[in-house]
């Protein structure tokens, strides 16, 4: 007798789906997850075993996520999986699943060879994900084409052999991968775009800018605004907007983080602005090029300012406190610093650094954020908020 496990749930029940699966390749008892797609750490929203190759996830998506819904499949405390819409439409899923070694932090990877059926809004996703398979096997071809030449930049660049790899920059080998990349890039972009201006009216649009991107910055802020009213509105629509400007649009609140010094003592985003007119909150790791060469900028800016209300507070998202600390003791930091152990760049929604956010001491909202809070753009507004002190 087949005893299948029935997905388990905790909510408020929602809109109804189904996803049933026959595979090889999965040992019973795996436990897999349903989870919902997006660039956040998501909850999966059900769990259930594999028994003889089958699974089978029934239930509702709980009140405020999406539905219909991308999401994934996959083995638990896994990588790999397999995406699909949940919808009305029952889907079922067949094929084969390949296990694969564990990666450097123990985590296997899983390739799911599979088709997902009976699903309607899932074939329509699967269009786009074979325009970015077809991406993909032309980013194999070309590298693989002039696998020669990268291999021998690659051994200069190792050996921080500078003169050896302009010479072979200069190559026509190298210049003809040179071209290839650049082309194949153009195509990239020439297609998400157009994936994502076909889909600007519903919350297909965010969703499949979140699918085929890995993060937002202020520079989607132009796609963004492109989507309709509907689109951004969408929980997928927020959820981009959020990870464009994480501290919130200029002018409004800043998100409320906490971080703890080296004697245990907490401190929140008002008790850091205290007394302060202005505050750049600066999320950088000792191992990141871009994040220490902004910082001789925000020193000049800082000694120009300090004493007229500007405060510069640094959280290090380092996993190394080794790392980080003698990053402190190299560069002398004049301002506060904090190791993040209370989930600080989570909540401004940190993916990529330097992530900088100047913020109005005083009401705690937020001037600019992104590339607009660094560099230039930082020396420029700094001038403007403190020029006639």
């Amino acid at each position: 007798m087949i005893v299948m496990a029935i997905a388990t749930f905790v909510g408020v029940w929602a809109q109804q789906f189904s996803v049933t699966g026959e595979v090889t390749g999965l040992q019973d008892g795996t436990v897999l997850q349903l989870v919902p797609m997006s660039h956040d750490n998501e909850s999966p929203i059900a769990e259930t075993i594999v028994n003889e190759g089958r699974f089978r996830f029934d239930g509702s998506v709980i009140d405020g996520l999406p539905f219909p819904m991308c999401a994934y499949i996959c083995v638990k405390d896994s990588r790999g999986g397999i995406y699909l819409m949940l919808e009305d439409s029952p889907a079922v899923v067949n094929g084969n699943v390949i296990k694969n070694n564990a990666d450097q932090d123990g985590h296997y990877n899983y390739d799911w060879n599979v088709t997902v059926s009976g699903s309607p809004l899932t074939s329509k996703l699967n269009d786009y994900q074979a325009q970015r398979d077809a991406l993909n096997k032309r980013f194999s071809e070309y590298h693989e084409r002039h696998a020669e030449v990268l291999k021998q930049h690659n051994a200069a660049r190792q050996a921080k052999d500078k003169a050896a790899m302009q010479a072979i920059e200069q190559t026509d080998a190298y210049k003809a991968y040179a071209a290839d990349e650049k082309e194949f890039f153009a195509t990239v972009e020439r297609t998400y775009k157009g994936i994502i201006n076909e889909n600007r009216d519903t919350y297909w649009g965010p969703m499949m800018a979140m699918y085929l991107m890995t993060y937002f910055t202020e520079r989607e802020k132009p796609m963004f605004e492109s989507f309709s009213t509907e689109a951004q509105q969408s929980w997928y629509g927020k959820k981009m907007k959020e990870e464009m400007m994480p501290a919130g649009d200029t002018g409004e609140k800043a998100k409320e983080l906490t971080v703890r010094d080296d004697n245990g003592t907490q401190y929140t985003l008002s008790e850091l602005a205290k007394g302060k007119k202005v505050l750049l909150i600066d999320f950088w790791a000792s191992w990141c090029g871009p994040c220490r060469k902004e910082i001789p900028n925000v020193k000049k800016q800082y000694d120009l300012y300090k004493d007229k209300g500007f405060e510069v507070v640094s959280i290090s998202i380092d996993k190394n406190e080794a790392a980080w600390r003698k990053a402190l003791q190299q560069e002398q930091l004049q301002w506060p610093n904090f190791l993040d152990t209370m989930g600080a760049a989570d909540a401004y929604k940190v993916r990529s650094i330097p992530a900088m956010f100047l913020i109005d001491a005083e009401t705690l909202t937020v001037i600019e954020s992104g590339e607009y809070a660094r560099g230039e753009f930082l020396a420029q507004k700094l001038a403007e908020l403190f020029g006639n002190e």
